[in-house]
């Protein structure tokens, strides 16, 4: 049994929507490994908190992860 990890991501979609289009990507990638618990947008602003295996966290750009209570302080 994997164990999964919790993360919160955020991106910015304002005028170019690359960095949303590549965490969708990610999710789509890793779907049988990443669970999204919660999801919330303010238009450009898009943050998530998931669940995730550590194999689908290796692939996590480390400029997407954001603090918060749900995420995890240790992702080793």
């Amino acid at each position: 049994m994997t164990t999964m990890k919790r993360v919160t991501l955020f991106v910015m979609h304002g005028d170019d929507d690359s960095e949303f289009n590549l965490v969708e990507a990610w999710f789509e990638r890793w779907k049988d490994q990443v669970v999204i618990v919660d999801y919330s947008t303010g238009g450009w602003e898009h943050l998530w908190d998931v669940e995730a295996t550590p194999e689908a966290l290796a692939e996590i750009r480390s400029d997407w992860l954001c603090s918060s209570e749900w995420a995890d302080a240790d992702l080793s």
